[in-house]
């Protein structure tokens, strides 16, 4: 016996009551029909299938909408987790960009990128710049630490450092930091109302952070950054109790080292500057 022929001797003759109302003659509904008992499995099949490939859908649209930390591609809020998807290039390219947007009052224990390569033609490296409307933000961090770092180039601008070393390898740099002797040591040692956020073994076109106010991150650690193509870093709006750049770190584009890759401007200014750096030819490929 089918499945159908099954249902029609169970449901029988019965029938769906209908309330009366006088004067009008309504029509009664019958699941003793096989014919009748199709129609409905059948509808009911359809429905689920309908459901079920809505359900698939949604789902994997909200998979593939959904970026979180920290796959590149996208923009993130930290400390939230959950990021956005950016727009293409104007080439239509699908951007591989790690953007990280740093709301004010924003603070981390350790932000620590690790084993990181960067390349896109014509696209900045790494850079840290303040949002469209802040004028006044700034990244207060306790320990910057750049180790075995390569770009074309570096610039580095509007910044305070208490302690500012610098050991790099390059292909021709530019000193003009300023001594300052009222420059303030930045202590974020707190972890209270913080996280600890890595980004590591990953590929992206360029990595930005964005302030869009004044931001605190305890230790920020740079490490294995290449970057290949791209045109360098672009650091502004910093201010650090100390930053060191080592001796594995090297910027050049192979323009010579009469030409300086590595440049920091005068706005920069140091309670302290130890400056170790080494000028050698270095191309940057």
């Amino acid at each position: 016996m089918s499945l159908l022929e099954k249902l029609a001797h169970i449901i029988g003759d019965r029938k769906v009551p209908v309330p009366a109302m006088p004067g009008v003659s309504v029509p009664r509904v019958s699941f003793g029909s096989k014919a009748t008992l199709k129609i409905i499995f059948f509808t009911v099949l359809v429905s689920l299938g309908a459901v079920g490939t809505g359900m698939y859908f949604t789902i994997r649209d909200v998979v593939h909408s959904s970026w979180d930390w920290p796959k590149a591609g996208a923009e993130y809020n930290l400390p939230q987790t959950m990021g956005t998807k950016l727009g293409p290039y104007e080439d239509g390219t699908e951007s591989q960009t790690l953007k990280i947007n740093l709301s004010d009052g924003t603070r981390l224990s350790s932000l620590s990128m690790t084993n990181v390569d960067i390349g896109r033609a014509s696209t900045p490296c790494v850079t840290i710049e303040r949002a469209s409307g802040n004028t006044t933000g700034w990244l207060y961090v306790d320990t910057w630490t750049i180790t075995g770092a390569t770009a074309k180039s570096a610039d580095f601008a509007n910044m305070e450092v208490a302690n500012l070393t610098l050991q790099a390898y390059t292909d021709g740099h530019t000193m003009e930091a300023t001594l300052d002797s009222t420059i303030s040591a930045i202590d974020a040692q707190s972890s209270r109302s913080s996280g600890v956020y890595l980004v590591e073994d990953s590929i992206v076109d360029q990595i930005v952070l964005v302030l869009a106010g004044s931001a605190t991150v305890s230790t920020l650690l740079m490490a294995d950054i290449d970057c290949s193509l791209g045109t360098g870093w672009n650091i502004d709006y910093v201010k650090a109790g100390a930053v060191t750049i080592d001796a594995n770190s090297k910027f050049g584009s192979g323009s010579g080292i009469d030409s300086a890759d590595f440049v920091v401007n005068s706005t920069v200014k140091a309670r302290t500057i130890t400056n170790q750096m080494v000028d050698s030819p270095i191309t940057v490929r």
